[in-house]
C-alpha cells in the first residue's frame, strides 16, 4: 500500500501550483495612495516572485485595468516576457471586468 495517496493533495510535492498575479488599477507611472495604480515600480515585485516558483509551469495574470499610461503598459509587458522567457515559463491572462488599452 502506497502512502502517498493518504497525504492530502495540497501537502503534496508533486502537485502542480500556478502563481496568480493580480494587475489591478490604471496604469500610471506614479498615482494616488486612496488609488491603486499600476507601473513597473508596484508590480515587478510579484512578477518577480511569482516566476520563482521552480515547480510552476506557467504564470496567471489576473487584470482588472481600465488601461493608461503607454509607457508603463510597455515597461511591464516587457519585464513579463523577459521573465517567461528566463524563467521558460507560459504566461495565461484572465480578465476580470476590464482591460482597456493601455495607450
Amino acid at each position: 500500500m502506497e502512502f502517498r495517496k493518504f497525504v492530502p493533495s495540497r501537502f503534496r510535492k508533486d502537485r502542480v501550483v500556478i502563481p496568480v498575479v493580480r494587475l489591478s488599477g490604471a496604469i500610471m507611472a506614479s498615482g494616488s495612495p486612496l488609488r491603486q495604480n499600476l507601473s513597473l515600480a508596484a508590480v515587478a515585485p510579484a512578477l518577480e516572485r511569482a516566476f520563482s516558483f521552480k515547480r510552476a509551469p506557467a504564470v496567471a495574470l489576473s487584470v482588472n485595468s481600465p488601461g493608461g499610461s503607454p509607457v508603463q503598459s510597455r515597461l511591464i509587458h516587457s519585464r513579463i516576457r523577459e521573465l517567461a522567457e528566463k524563467h521558460d515559463k507560459q504566461v495565461l491572462v484572465f480578465v476580470e471586468d476590464v482591460a482597456a488599452s493601455g495607450g
